[in-house]
């Protein structure tokens, strides 16, 4: 993280740059109206062992900008579908985002300022001419609404000193617990790795903003596998994200966690294959924040309300129901803890400079908001809730920070929805349900092109039984519409957990944070894993050395 006076000798340098590029004209074309520079100043550290081996012990201090320049004006300029295709690693422009990191000289700094936006601002003249071309032939369904909003200056300038990271104690943390992994008979595959990220980040425009915030997430993860006789590969996590280094355990607590997950690999590899199933479904916090995410967090980015090539699930549904039980649904980017534990979704301010608010997005199963940016949603009045949020080169777009799905005022114990799924069991006369324990990923497709679905990638799941006899189960993960099945939540927890994570959109890899209640469903979809079987080891795994073993 930067020092004080480095980070006002940027900000000097960025402002004057920003001015400067309001003077570039080229004949017969628009004028820029809009400028701001975003840059990111981030030192990284990564390390991961295998076996008690290490592969990998790497650092870095990179700086990156990312640079807007808007032709024309407010109301009318070169940016169109909500800004989701402005994210193209093959322009020009992106030879010239990555920028000096020395602060005693700063005129490379300057020349790459320069260099940047001289090829931002020719690809902005090139878009704006496609999109006036466009309207002879097509249709342009955002025409009535401002391309960007007018926003008021803001200052916010805080300094931040950084966690110190001890290099040597992660490297040797990764080999003794890696090492300790590989002593387990069933694990025939591992890895444990540790990564940080601490990043100061500058944000000035041509309306006088200057922003600047800090943000570190250190990781860390352990991975198990076990390839069966079968040619299945059956793997379990250990994942923990968080802002500080405090939130990460200790070696006696994080080998508890991989011990959990190993005796859940050994039900596993035993366990009773399921290809397909449809019925009530037992959703706990974390899958259950995962399917909120998916089914209907992505389909509330205001962006992609204004691209032609989305589904827009739940355009003109604002004042309508969309969620079967009476849940909340709210985004608050400047939760920092939850009972404690850091989030790694905050922020203050998003990558246009506004600052964050706690957007209410579902009230009682209502939809009354979309996440947005400074992209107008309507003709007018549109002002931006704070969710623009870029990972690197990409135009930022309305994007999940701190996700909080909380229950209505009938809610639930634990045991009182399973008690609840056996009921859904007998009266559906189905001859089991499903409770969804852990959850390692998931997946949506909000494009017009293909079929407006979600998936989660299940990790640990049993089948309950009316007598309510469980059965853990593998080689199923659940899809589902998102109208069907947040329609057929029938009942919700009253405990909250939270989940903290990536995620991946069209802007980019940026840390989110889910904080959920679990979900009782009356009827959702499993298919089959995509699973390719691979050919068993010819020879047993090799006898290890016992040597520095952590006792």
């Amino acid at each position: 993280m930067l020092p004080k006076r480095n980070i006002h000798e940027l900000i000097s340098i960025l402002r004057k740059d920003c001015k400067r590029v309001l003077k570039m004209h080229a004949p017969g074309f628009p004028r820029p109206y809009y400028c701001s520079f975003l840059l990111k100043d981030t030192n990284w550290f990564n390390t991961w062992a295998s076996s008690g081996s290490t592969y990998r012990r790497r650092s870095d201090h990179t700086r990156n900008v990312y640079c807007d320049i808007r032709v024309g004006s407010y109301r009318f300029d070169q940016v169109t579908d909500g800004g989701l295709l402005d994210n193209d690693d093959e322009r020009f422009s992106y030879n010239y985002i990555r920028v000096p990191i020395d602060d005693k000289d700063h005129d490379g700094l300057r020349l790459g300022l320069w260099r940047l936006s001289e090829a931002k601002f020719r690809e902005a003249l090139s878009d704006f001419s496609d999109r006036k071309a466009s309207g002879l032939s097509t249709v342009d369904s955002n025409k009535r609404f401002p391309s960007f909003t007018k926003a008021k200056a803001v200052r916010s300038i805080r300094y931040k000193r950084p966690q110190r990271v001890d290099e040597d104690r992660w490297v040797r943390f990764c080999k003794s617990a890696s090492k300790w992994l590989s002593e387990f008979k069933q694990v025939s595959g591992n890895y444990v790795e540790f990564d940080s990220s601490r990043a100061t980040q500058i944000f000035v425009n041509t309306e006088g903003s200057v922003v600047v915030q800090h943000s570190q997430i250190f990781s860390l993860f352990a991975n198990m596998r076990k390839l069966t006789k079968e040619g299945i590969q059956i793997e379990q996590d250990v994942v923990y994200h968080a802002s500080t280094l405090s939130d990460l355990p200790d070696m006696r607590t994080f080998k508890r966690a991989c011990l959990r997950k190993y005796n859940r690999l050994c039900e596993l590899i035993k366990a009773r294959t399921v290809h397909s199933f449809s019925g009530p479904v037992l959703l706990y916090p974390q899958p259950a924040g995962l399917l909120f995410h998916e089914a209907i967090g992505h389909r509330l980015e205001g962006s992609r309300l204004l691209s032609s090539g989305e589904g827009q699930t739940f355009k003109g549904h604002v004042g309508r129901r969309v969620i079967g039980a009476d849940v909340t649904v709210r985004d608050d980017p400047t939760l920092k803890k939850f009972e404690g534990w850091s989030c790694v979704g905050y922020f203050d301010y998003d990558d246009e400079g506004i600052p964050a608010q706690n957007t209410l997005l579902v009230e009682n199963g209502v939809l009354k908001e979309f996440l947005s940016t400074r992209a107008g949603l309507k003709p007018r009045g549109h002002q931006s809730n704070g969710h623009a949020r870029t990972r690197k080169h990409q135009r930022p777009i309305s994007r999940m920070g701190v996700t909080i799905v909380e229950p209505g005022e009938e809610a639930y114990s634990l045991p009182e929805l399973k008690e609840k799924l056996i009921e859904l069991i007998r009266e559906s006369k189905s001859p089991f349900g499903m409770i969804v324990y852990e959850t390692t990923g998931g997946e949506t497709d909000t494009t017009s092109y293909d079929f407006q679905a979600f998936a989660g990638e299940i990790s640990y799941a049993t089948l309950v039984y009316p007598s309510g006899r469980e059965e853990v189960i593998k080689g199923v993960d659940f899809v589902g519409t998102p109208l069907a099945a947040l329609g057929n939540i029938v009942a919700v927890g009253s405990d909250l957990e939270l989940d903290n994570s990536y995620c991946g959109a069209e802007s980019g890899f940026l840390p989110v944070s889910t904080i959920s209640p679990a979900m009782l469903i009356k009827n959702l979809e499993l298919q089959a894993k995509d699973e390719e079987l691979v050919t068993p080891y010819i020879l047993p795994k090799p006898r290890l050395s016992r040597r520095n073993r952590r006792k």
